[in-house]
């Protein structure tokens, strides 16, 4: 896996990567340019903001929770005009996630509670993917391992790219860690911050993104059909082949 030539090349975002190049089952590739995963985008710079004019970006999908995007707002982007909808997973407007105690410590399991208490932002996050007018188009939160590891795993099981990709695109964000955190920690009041952070949420292991597809597809079939029943349309999941796919 390419991860050079998959991450664009800011200043003040570290995970901002391509999901373009990824074969799928049926011998196909992602395509390039189109569709893209990433961290927190508050910190861009104008010399980043040229190069996401330069990939012709349209839309942005935020996953973060409400007090994330009030305590940074959105940046340079603010003033850009590309289209910004705000689709959090969580809701809850306090410090703690809210997940039951007995998962907080299981990112398989967090991630399946992403999908029950973030269902209403899926759906959307997902229909904008099956749009268009959205591209190109990224999505994110704030590490961009997560809740947004989450989607990118749902709309590649949906794209049917092989299940080791998608656990190697999981994983790539472990490399950019250290950056991140450094990141992190010059926001002020970072030491509390940080220290409200379990360190198992720090990690991107494979296992924990195989124990995930594991389950999406033992309950619910994959991801399609998880994303049929929970209401995206049909349409926007029949259009997600044509806008994001190529030949082999």
């Amino acid at each position: 896996m390419d991860t050079p030539a998959r991450l664009l090349p800011l200043v003040g975002a570290f995970n901002f990567r391509d999901l373009g190049g990824y074969p799928t089952t049926d011998g196909r590739l992602t395509k390039w340019g189109r569709l893209f995963r990433s961290d927190t985008l508050h910190a861009l710079t104008e010399s980043d903001v040229d190069v996401l004019h330069r990939i012709g970006l349209s839309s942005v999908i935020d996953l973060r929770r409400p007090i994330e995007v009030e305590s940074t707002g959105r940046g340079l982007l603010a003033s850009e005009p590309v289209a910004f909808r705000h689709l959090p997973l969580i809701v809850e407007t306090g410090e703690d996630l809210g997940a039951p105690p007995e998962i907080q410590e299981n990112l398989a399991q967090l991630y399946r509670w992403f999908m029950d208490v973030g269902r209403e932002s899926l759906v959307e996050a997902l229909s904008m993917v099956g749009d268009p007018a959205c591209y190109p188009l990224v999505f994110h939160c704030t590490a961009g391992k997560d809740r947004t590891g989450v989607l990118a795993a749902l709309v590649l099981d949906i794209l049917q790219v092989e299940r080791t990709v998608i656990v190697e695109d999981y994983v790539l964000t472990a490399s950019r860690m250290d950056l991140i955190l450094e990141r992190m920690r010059s926001q002020a009041d970072a030491e509390a911050q940080m220290a409200q952070i379990p360190q198992f949420l720090l990690e991107a292991e494979s296992t924990t993104m195989e124990t995930f597809l594991d389950e999406l597809h033992r309950d619910h079939g994959g991801a399609r059909r998880w994303a049929l029943g929970a209401g995206v349309p049909a349409d926007a999941l029949d259009a997600m082949p044509a806008l994001l796919l190529s030949a082999g």
